[in-house]
């Protein structure tokens, strides 16, 4: 008789299992999810966890249907967009813009304050009039402070002098790159947003900037989408799969922005800003409407949070594509000659590259739009998600699925022929100008395509511009070339590596 009811309860879970995943049955999949684990057996495969990024496309070409893939991790449901139209539709559509809570919880002061329904806090993973009102906000005040303007290229030229003087003290050394180009790259957009800048000796914030790698590496396991899928599990057990310590670096950067608001609120003259956080103060200040989320503490912890995304977001994708850039010019010794040849024509060796050159210098902005299709460094993006179904190519979308574009597919896939291959070229027509091509969208796409992408842009050209202008780039041993095997996380970081670099001036 028990076994009986066991039974028969078993087959009725399985029933209801099945009955609320009956929709997403109809998408192309690896096949019939199992209960409970969906279709984790296919995530955790020795193929999978070896090359994770090319595991997934390959399992996306195998089962893919009008350029999408239903995957179900747990009872979390994503769906892989592996076509450009139709991430493209997807991500402008004003009913696609919404983002799943974080993988990791806030702060235990915003966790007490959180309605339920309340909007999350900050540009990235906010939503609805939250977000629309913050990114605006952030735009414009951005662009107040140098945006897209000779003075934001003016700081970024002097964080690349002083990156230069730092290589030149290892010169013909072998030299590590792992994590170095963080610092340098984040203090142009942190001058901005807060008025200093980081030295690139100080002790914690090396620390801070590891542990920050971790958490990119843990955000993007298999095993991170068990925090979205059972997240009651995390509180009885909180060092399961070291989630405390992931939640502590999340925590300490927090602590790091909440400190600097405060010191901002105790020197600042309203009638003066000195930066982005002083103006964002000033809004909270004079904002009285109680449903804005610049309203009180409403509006510092979206300030807070704001910073945070600044932070992740300007010091970790640009310095990824950095550490990639170096690698290749090391692995295609033919495209690093011929990049320098290029500025050694145009720029000379009496200074350093400028943007104004960059029109001058379509070789070298083919080489960095390669080695941002290439080097695919957010393999797959960051989730969008609907409050309701989606119907899309004749296939439907229901609500509350992640869709998250394969950026593997949509940058290296079939459009792009020989996309597996380190070609500049294909970015130059037949008179030898660089040509722009709507498919290469490092950026992503649509509503929420990555707002700090102009900083990104200068900062990408001008950084390598002024290394491959001044060094030639080696490997740590001649003939033995750095392996392009990486690291994956939410951004994926080549495995460590070391070069040798000597001057060229």
């Amino acid at each position: 008789m028990l076994v009986a009811c066991l039974v028969a309860l078993v087959v009725l879970l399985v029933i209801h299992y099945y009955s609320k995943a009956r929709k997403y049955l109809k998408l192309p999949s690896p096949g019939l999810p199992l209960p409970v684990i969906g279709h984790i057996h296919k995530l955790v495969t020795k193929k999978m966890q070896e090359d994770p990024v090319n595991g997934m496309v390959a399992l996306y070409r195998k089962h893919q249907k009008n350029g999408m893939m239903w995957i179900r991790s747990f009872n979390v449901d994503l769906v892989f967009i592996g076509d450009f139209d139709t991430l493209n539709y997807l991500y402008n559509l004003p009913d696609m813009q919404g983002r799943i809570g974080p993988v990791f919880k806030p702060t235990v002061e915003h966790e007490r304050n959180l309605k339920p329904g309340q909007e999350l806090p900050g540009v990235l993973l906010s939503e609805g009039s939250v977000w629309a009102e913050q990114r605006r906000f952030t735009l414009r005040t951005l662009r107040d402070f140098g945006f897209g303007k000779s003075g934001m290229e003016e700081m970024i030229s002097e964080e690349v002098q002083l990156f230069l003087e730092e290589i030149r003290k290892s010169e013909g050394e072998p030299f590590n790159f792992g994590n170095k180009f963080n610092l340098p790259i984040l203090n142009a957009l942190w001058t901005v947003c807060v008025g200093q800048r980081f030295d690139y000796n100080d002790g914690k914030l090396l620390v801070l900037i590891k542990r920050m790698t971790e958490w990119f590496q843990r955000a993007a396991a298999p095993t991170a989408l068990l925090v979205t899928a059972f997240p009651w599990l995390f509180k009885l057990f909180p060092t399961l799969l070291e989630y405390n310590e992931t939640v502590k670096v999340q925590h300490d950067m927090l602590k790091m922005m909440t400190d600097i608001v405060k010191d901002h609120e105790e020197t600042m003259d309203p009638n003066e800003p000195r930066d982005f956080t002083d103006k964002t103060l000033n809004e909270i200040k004079k904002t009285i409407k109680g449903d804005s989320s610049f309203h009180g503490s409403a509006g510092r912890q979206n300030l807070v949070h704001t910073l945070m995304d600044v932070f992740l977001a300007g010091s970790e994708t640009t310095s990824t594509t950095l550490t990639w850039a170096v690698l290749y010019m090391a692995r295609y010794p033919e495209v690093q000659a011929k990049v320098q040849e290029e500025l050694d024509m145009v720029v000379g060796c009496g200074r350093l590259p400028s943007l104004q050159d960059k029109p001058l210098l379509p070789y070298t902005e083919a080489v960095v739009m390669e080695i941002q299709r290439f080097a695919n460094i957010v393999p797959q993006g960051v989730n969008h998600t609907s409050h309701r179904d989606i119907e899309v190519n004749g296939q439907l979308i229901p609500a509350g699925a992640l869709v998250l574009p394969l950026m593997a597919e949509i940058l290296k896939g079939p459009y792009w022929g020989d996309g597996e291959t380190f070609r500049p070229e294909r970015f130059l027509d037949s008179e030898g100008k660089c040509r722009k091509d709507d498919h290469l969208i490092p950026f992503s796409i649509g509503k929420r395509q990555c707002l700090g992408e102009t900083l990104a842009k200068a900062e990408l050209f001008l950084f390598f511009t002024g290394i491959v202008h001044q060094f030639s780039i080696n490997p740590e041993v001649e003939g033995q070339l750095p392996s392009e095997d990486y690291v994956n996380g939410v951004t994926i970081l080549p495995k460590p590596f070391q070069l040798r670099l000597h001057s060229r001036v």
